[in-house]
């Protein structure tokens, strides 16, 4: 809905587009439709996902050492990647270093920030991908993809 010219999404988009995150197929599918559109976005996706993959390990009361190995993966991916930008996904400079500050902080919302930033980054997409997805048969929607991607 619009609200003084700007979109405002309902709870229910956004408990959509969180479980569709959530889904193997539905996120693989939103995954290649956003690195159409943007080089971190396809990262964005992966980020979220590997973060929500901490936050269940964090619940699941394993060893420290597991939970610090993952922080330090998810760091090494897209914080403070070895591969250039050094940034790999979308979220300011400070929340980053903060991220980096905090590593050995072992609780689930070390990355809370940075996901938020991530999914809201990420929502924008989601309308035009449900019209991509609506236009579609749910097999067609890979292929359509990678042949965009292929170009």
């Amino acid at each position: 809905q619009h609200v003084d010219n700007k979109w405002v999404s309902s709870s229910s988009e956004v408990i959509a587009f969180r479980k569709a995150l959530l889904d193997p197929v539905t996120a693989n599918q939103f995954r290649l439709f956003v690195s159409l559109k943007g080089d971190l976005l396809e990262n964005g996706v992966l980020f979220w996902q590997e973060v929500q993959k901490y936050k269940d390990l964090c619940h699941s009361h394993c060893d420290d050492a597991t939970v610090q190995k993952k922080i330090t993966a998810i760091i090494d991916r897209f914080i403070n990647s070895a591969v250039p930008p050094t940034l790999q996904i979308d979220i300011p400079t400070e929340q980053a270093d903060k991220i980096l500050e905090n590593r050995k902080d072992l609780g689930p919302y070390i990355f809370r920030e940075a996901q938020m930033t991530i999914f809201a980054l990420l929502f924008k997409f989601w309308p035009k991908f449900c019209k991509f997805q609506a236009s579609l048969v749910s097999d067609q929607i890979l292929t359509a993809l990678e042949t965009k991607k292929g170009k």
